[in-house]
């Protein structure tokens, strides 16, 4: 495939790239995303098919490249080589790349091959097939090869609380849905301001309308559901910030459960009625190391109240499984095994050998499948382990089993105090929304927080550091659109991509196109 370097589309391509890259945290400028798109749609629209696929690829990955910068001092971490380190990050951003290289491609192909022609041709109409292919994109990615959601467009709205309440009904889909659609409505208002004046001012007028009536009905929804619950509680997370090469030392396992049992005394005085542990926090088989189990029976204790910790668990047949466990007062109540493992992080896929020369000490653990909600007759908690927030379907399932609050247990200390533990923590925004639970984040290393059923953060923790986070939280029973109905409006943008292709069938069958 041979492509004609055009430089100015280039620049225009990485306009893209960073300012898109720029709407996440750290930076956080997530206004940006509503106008980021344009720069790369000039380009994608002036483009052959093959120019087109090129450039939105390289717009994804600057992209991902910018955003997912964290993966290089990792990979090195564990590596000590950055050509190790640099390849393998290369690799999984050219992967996300391909999902802008194929919107991109399909953009101009809608346009460049008059696909609507003679079906109610409008520049909305094809804004809104456009912006159905971002999502069916985006849903593949989330579930195509494990999963790699990191990053969503609708993800960098986690602040605009106001425009991200449609989540309830939509998913976060909805919000990337409506970000892709004001982007290519506010390109056709730029680029065809020479032409009707009136006409190309009802772009504007769309994309004004669509986030003054969603805001609007967003303030209303999340007031409804701020402190929205039949009881409160009050919750301690523990942030530990356990030093993540350490742990794993024998000598040092003492010392972490030592500073642990500080903690619960420290808790055991404000009379917690849930606290919240990280992930793996106690390292170790908690069925097989009696030394530990008794420690961990013993510090859940002294805090008091309902516990939930993360540790590991063996079973008969000696598979490994990364788990969270309820305690009461010391007493074993439960426990969730983790039904989403991360890929050369918890298993390796596909029984390949190990290419860039590393393995996590969790690389060969099984994945679960229980979907176990804790209840002590007053909580009923669904708890996700670490990556399972990734999954909007994971927590989803624990809301229909009867979990009326959600639990979050990570450990981000592999990231060091890199953007990725924040863009970590903005997922469980979205699912305390889509489902209207209220989500505690208990982060080895941060970032904690407590988020409310609104999807506002009322309580949020530094990266790094040592502390114990105090919040109140309601729990409530209430099932959602998305609750009832999962991803329905992503097959809705797959129904009208289908209805799109079997008419423009029936019109060149009919011999009309």
């Amino acid at each position: 495939m041979k492509i004609k370097l055009n430089y100015k589309r280039i620049v225009l391509c990485s306009a893209t790239g960073f300012l898109t890259a720029s709407a996440f945290p750290k930076l956080n400028l997530f206004f940006l995303v509503w106008i980021s798109f344009i720069p790369m749609i000039f380009v994608l629209i002036k483009t052959g098919l093959k120019s087109s696929f090129f450039y939105s690829f390289f717009s994804g990955f600057v992209f991902n490249m910018l955003g997912l910068y964290w993966l290089v001092p990792i990979l090195y971490f564990n590596t000590s080589s950055y050509i190790q380190s640099i390849v393998a990050s290369c690799v999984l951003w050219i992967y996300l790349a391909l999902y802008w290289g194929i919107w991109g491609l399909c953009l101009n192909l809608l346009i460049s091959k008059n696909i609507l022609k003679n079906i109610f041709y409008s520049n909305i109409l094809l804004a809104f097939f456009a912006s159905c292919v971002w999502i069916l994109l985006e849903y593949l990615r989330t579930y195509l090869l494990t999963g790699f959601p990191w990053m969503l467009i609708g993800y960098s709205q986690f602040e605009f609380t106001e425009i991200i309440q449609i989540a309830e009904f939509t998913g976060v889909y909805g919000v990337s849905f409506l970000v892709v659609f004001c982007n290519l409505c506010l390109y056709f208002w730029i680029s065809r301001k020479k032409e009707n004046l009136k006409c190309n001012n009802l772009y504007l007028f769309t994309v004004l309308l669509l986030i003054i009536v969603l805001s609007i009905f967003g303030l209303t929804r999340a007031n409804k559901f701020r402190a929205s619950g039949n009881q409160e509680f009050t919750a301690v997370v523990v942030q530990p910030n356990v030093n993540q090469y350490e742990k794993w030392n024998l000598d040092y396992i003492s010392s972490v459960l030592l500073n642990l049992k500080k903690y619960a005394f420290e808790i055991s005085k404000i009379r917690a009625d849930l606290v919240v542990w990280p992930e793996t926090v106690f390292v170790g088989s908690i069925n097989k190391d009696e030394y530990l189990y008794n420690n961990v029976k013993q510090i859940t204790n002294i805090a008091g109240g309902f516990n939930i910790v993360g540790s590991f668990y063996t079973d008969e047949k000696n598979r490994h499984f990364n788990v969270v466990l309820a305690f009461e007062n010391g007493n074993y109540i439960a426990m969730h095994k983790k039904n989403h493992l991360v890929v050369f992080g918890e298993f390796i896929p596909f029984k390949i050998s190990n290419f860039f020369g590393f393995l996590s000490q969790m690389s060969d653990l099984t994945k679960g499948e229980d979907t176990e909600v804790f209840s002590n007759n007053k909580m009923s908690i669904g708890s996700t382990i670490c990556s399972e927030n990734f999954l909007p379907n994971i927590s989803r399932r624990f809301a229909l089993f009867g979990a009326k609050v959600f639990t979050n247990h990570t450990n981000d200390a592999w990231f060091f105090d890199t953007a990725a533990p924040y863009q970590h923590f903005m997922m469980n925004v979205f699912r305390a929304v889509e489902n209207r639970k209220p989500v505690i984040v208990s982060a080895n290393s941060g970032i904690s927080g407590i988020i409310e059923a609104s999807g506002v953060i009322v309580g949020k923790t530094l990266s790094s550091k040592e502390v114990l986070l105090i919040g109140k939280f309601f729990q409530n029973d209430f099932k959602t659109f998305y609750t009832k109905y999962g991803d329905l409006f992503v097959g809705l943008c797959a129904i009208s991509l289908l209805g799109l292709a079997l008419l423009r069938l029936g019109l060149i069958v009919s011999g009309e196109v």
